[in-house]
């Protein structure tokens, strides 16, 4: 096929939607879209309100496409007719936003109940619960009750529920992972989307406490993963060979220390599993192993840096590229989120359509997705400057058309996110990304901000930093924009980058873990552009603790801090955190910080709020006063201590209503007024 440019290809799809959508679409949100960009930094409010189109979904014949727009100040669902050209909304709440799409066939839409510009704490009870409506809007059916029903009903119906896989020669029922009352274990069952009942399919399982199943190709659940009993930090793996067939541990593994064992799907022959492991390895690979002979049968992908499969705590990667309905098909590509996302197509079909579209779309990267039924595949295309555009291709017309962005008013408006490779001082090298101004003029040095993720055992700048991805990459577009370098480093104990780095995190919380941040300040003073006597270290959660106890160390560079929804007293936070109640999450910390007990001399000391006289920099706080993950009372206490040592805080930022994060665009804004003005100061701009 001859690779024709983006001007030849585009057909007029793009511009009919709009036209059939303005029909019914508030006439701000077309407005909104259509609006000339604005000269010089772009407003706070810009990068705070939520896309235009913030899911899209095509069905399996590739005739229509779910998304959700904007109608009464919600998100609602609407399903696009590509054959006619015409789009109609299924839904008009007023008190929710819909979200997590997914067709059952050609003529059932899943979606579940989110919360967008609302309060994360107080009004989360509205969100949750699954729902299924028909593709024409006239039948309708809750499965699964919202947070707010559970806390209401504490028995009767599920508490919880998953789509698993879409039953062939049927589209009135499926396969879904659920809860019922409030067991401690999810089960599959059998589900009839049109009126509600359902079949247990998983009586006998091997055990309590079951968080994940795997379905063979004939849809017989034949293995479980099982979460240790009390305060063990393993994870259980059972297998059976068949329907009939006793239940056998396979095999176990613990998320704090190698090797791991993590079971990802059958392959199709039913014979074999695809796993993920790291034993021998410093990162994860997939392997198709043999359950029955217990060994494996070859590896099926690696990666020198980034894990594969899963990461070694267990998390499910999405590496694996099935074709078909819901992965049930043969494996057509492998997947991997490094410094860019890439895609190794092992189908030469698959492997055209990316090759043409890459072409067609350069420096971009260009995901499709479609069943093989169709002709027809939603494209969504991105870059670290582009926050994205959906598109379709039809392979049979060589045709590529758009659709529409999800951030019009931030296209051709962000600053690059350049990856980098942090060396620490132990000899780790750790993958990591800077954001420099547009403008920026090389040998110039900057007012620069360290940003720590949260967690810590999480991984926040992802899809090559892609704007609305990430907190981070959100708080760095922002500095950027207002003339501040920004670097987000990965550190150790952060997954998804190699096992070894992930490891290397137990017991060095507060020590080689902060060695780390610093590191990250060196490498920027070190490239020429950050300038040493004006850096900051900002973060929240985890990253708010990492603010706070650099600056009680005596080798701080920085000459601010700026902690979000922080820890302050190490103690206090397993106490009372939402997680207080929970052995495994205690017995994760306690590996996690190098302690035995939370009452050693250790975790008072890494505690910033018992070091407050230690911090001479001056200190931006802020919190949720709904937050139950890190219970704000901490931060208040943080404040007063501060205060008493003769340095307080120069702004202390309460979110009202927030909880562990913000939600409100109007108070993510004021907070960003805030901090910006603070930064103004601290660092002597």
């Amino acid at each position: 096929m001859k690779h024709l440019p983006f001007s030849t290809l585009r057909r007029s799809l793009g511009a009919a939607l709009l036209v059939s959508l303005a029909a019914w679409l508030p006439a701000q949100s077309s407005a909104q879209a259509a609006a000339p960009a604005a000269q010089g930094p772009l407003p706070l409010a810009d990068f705070h309100k939520r896309a235009a189109f913030t899911e899209m979904v095509a069905s399996p014949n590739g005739r229509y496409l779910a998304t959700t727009s904007d109608i009464a100040g919600r998100m609602n669902l609407v399903v696009i007719d590509l054959d006619e050209r015409k789009a109609n909304a299924l839904t008009n709440y007023n008190n929710i936003d819909v979200g997590q799409l997914r067709w059952v066939g050609n003529d059932r839409i899943l979606f579940r109940a989110i919360q967008l510009n609302a309060p994360s704490g107080q009004d989360s009870p509205r969100s949750g619960g699954l729902f299924v409506i028909s593709r024409d809007g006239k039948e309708q059916l809750q499965l699964a009750k919202t947070a707010r029903q559970l806390d209401r009903a504490r028995t009767g119906g599920f508490f919880a529920m998953e789509p698993v896989a879409t039953i062939p020669g049927t589209t009135e029922e499926m396969i879904v992972s659920g809860v019922v009352s409030n067991d401690d274990s999810f089960d599959l069952y059998r589900i009839n989307l049109v009126n509600g009942r359902y079949r247990l399919l998983t009586a006998g399982r091997p055990s309590d406490r079951i968080g994940r199943w795997i379905l063979d190709s004939k849809l017989v659940p034949r293995v479980a993963m099982a979460r240790g009993r009390g305060a063990s930090t393993e994870e259980i793996v059972y297998y059976r060979s068949n329907a009939e067939a006793p239940w056998k541990e396979l095999a176990r593994y613990d998320a704090t220390k190698p090797p791991a064992f993590v079971p990802l799907a059958f392959d199709p022959d039913d014979k074999h599993l695809y796993v993920s492991g790291n034993e021998g390895r410093k990162n994860m690979a997939i392997f198709k192993y043999d359950p029955e002979q217990r060994k494996v049968a070859e590896m099926i992908a690696q990666h020198p840096q980034y894990d594969l499969g899963a990461s070694p705590d267990g998390q499910v990667l999405r590496s694996l590229v099935f074709g078909g309905e819901d992965g049930m098909g043969k494996l057509v590509g492998i997947r991997v989120d490094a410094d860019r996302l890439e895609t190794v197509w092992l189908d030469e079909a698959y492997a055209k359509i990316q090759a043409t579209l890459d072409a067609t779309l350069p420096n971009r990267t260009n995901v499709f997705s479609g069943t093989g039924r169709s002709k027809r595949f939603l494209v969504s295309s991105y870059s670290d400057t582009s926050p994205g555009r959906f598109l379709l291709f039809d392979s049979e017309r060589r045709a590529l058309e758009d659709i529409g962005f999800a951030r019009p008013w931030l296209e051709g408006k962000l600053a690059p996110v350049r990856p980098f490779l942090l060396k620490t001082r132990d000899g780790l090298q750790i993958p990591s990304y800077y954001v420099l101004p547009r403008d920026y003029k090389p040998g110039t040095r900057l007012p620069t901000i360290v940003h720590i993720h949260g967690g810590p055992q999480a991984r926040d700048v992802v899809q090559g930093g892609r704007f609305g991805a990430s907190f981070g990459s959100r708080e760095a577009q922002i500095l950027a924009s207002r003339g501040y370098a920004v670097v987000l480093p990965n550190f150790r104990v952060t997954p998804q980058l190699g096992s070894d780095i992930y490891y290397a995190g137990f017991g060095t919380y507060g020590k080689q873990m902060s060695d780390d941040h610093e590191d990250a300040a060196k490498w920027a003073v070190d490239q020429g552009f950050a300038d040493p006597a004006r850096m900051c270290i900002s973060g929240a959660s985890y990253g708010g603790y990492a603010a706070l106890h650099a600056a009680t160390r005596p080798t701080n560079p920085f000459a601010c801090a700026i902690s979000g929804l922080p820890v302050a007293d190490l103690k206090f936070q397993h106490k009372e955190a939402d997680y207080s109640e929970s052995p495994a999450a205690l017995e994760f910390w306690r590996r996690l910080q190098g302690v035995k007990d939370f009452d050693e001399p250790l975790v008072r000391e890494m505690s910033p709020l018992f070091n407050a006289e230690r911090i001479k920099v001056p200190v931006f706080m802020y919190i949720g006063d709904e937050d139950t993950r890190t219970p704000p009372a901490q931060a208040r206490r943080m404040s007063e201590a501060l205060e008493k040592a003769g340095n307080p805080v120069k702004h202390y930022f309460v979110g009202k209503g927030e909880g562990h994060g913000y939600g409100v665009e109007a108070t993510n804004n004021a907070l960003y007024e805030q901090m910006l003005k603070f930064l103004e100061v601290a660092l002597k701009r």
